[in-house]
């Protein structure tokens, strides 16, 4: 965590307003964006398509696992928010309130998963619906994260905080929210079906799955962003930490380790199903922090040279 004399240096380092930014700064964030959507992305897809990796079975994971999953991914956004502040300072809580939670949305790929449901079955409407749960749920988060970050300061209290907030999230806000739009569901069901496009994908899902996985490059870029000045060390330093920040929000990490050991399949299956997502993942964190900092060094920006 940054000290209150890092923040303030960074404070009087602002970054120069975007209108100012040369294209060559924007060039590289553009370039990095897809390369950086190509890699990643490609790690899972590769895996999965080519070399025949099944998409991990997560049937009998042990509740307190996914609880414990779902943790240190709060954990890690109460620690980006709290960095992130320095940048957003300023703001009304409603604001900062709904970039967290659009943040946690892109990396959990809300919007991509609906777009991608729709695509595999054309049921677009039925799709689009079941979002909304998961919205509210992400809504309700960012809130929750704005409102308590201030007062854990301490990382100890920062990691039962994250625990509790877990806990209710998942057997309150997550249960009420879906009872909220049942009905809607409900009323919808007749246009829900299966499959249309089975797998293994053609370009046709593939090329659906590459464009929409912007939503979660776009969203770690930004995430860089806000956590880069109050971040301290290198250039390198700062993206290995702000790789690892995106990695434990989306939840990647773990899931090779631990839920691997509920695999019906074995253990040894059960990691290496899980790993191309977290591969994907850390190629996501470290090549969209890499492009933060390959920017901010062509704008010359003193609080971001590469090293």
């Amino acid at each position: 965590m940054a000290s209150g004399r890092t923040r303030t240096i960074a404070l009087r380092s602002a970054p120069a307003p975007f209108s100012a930014r040369s294209p060559a700064y924007w060039l590289t964030i553009v370039a990095g964006a897809v390369v950086t959507n190509i890699v990643s992305l490609s790690v899972h897809v590769g895996m999965l398509q080519g070399l025949g990796v099944p998409f991990p079975d997560r049937s009998g994971v042990s509740p307190a696992a996914a609880l414990l999953n779902a943790a240190l991914a709060v954990l890690a956004l109460l620690t980006s928010y709290d960095l992130a502040r320095v940048r957003l300072a300023g703001r009304p809580f409603w604001q900062r309130a709904l970039i967290v939670a659009a943040l946690f949305a892109g990396l959990k790929e809300l919007l991509r998963g609906s777009l991608m449901d729709a695509v595999v079955t054309t049921g677009w409407t039925f799709s689009a619906a079941q979002m909304l749960s998961s919205t509210v749920y992400s809504v309700v988060l960012g809130a929750v994260v704005v409102g308590v970050t201030p007062r854990l300061q301490r990382l100890w209290l920062r990691a039962i905080a994250a625990i509790v907030i877990t806990a209710l999230m998942m057997f309150a806000v997550r249960p009420l929210a879906d009872a909220l739009f049942a009905p809607l569901l409900a009323s919808l069901a007749h246009l829900k079906h299966a499959d249309v496009y089975p797998f293994p994908y053609g370009w046709h899902v593939l090329s659906w799955a590459y464009l929409t996985y912007f939503e979660p490059v776009i969203a770690s870029i930004i995430i860089a962003a806000l956590v880069w000045p109050a971040l301290a060390g290198s250039a390198l330093r700062r993206s290995l930490k702000t790789a690892a920040l995106i990695v434990l929000i989306k939840g990647a990490l773990l899931p090779t380790f631990v839920f691997s050991l509920w695999n019906r399949a074995g253990v040894g299956a059960g990691m290496l199903s899980e790993s191309q997502f977290l591969f994907e993942a850390i190629l996501l964190g470290l090549l969209a922090a890499g492009t933060w900092a390959l920017a901010q060094h062509r704008r010359g920006s003193p609080s971001g040279p590469l090293p």
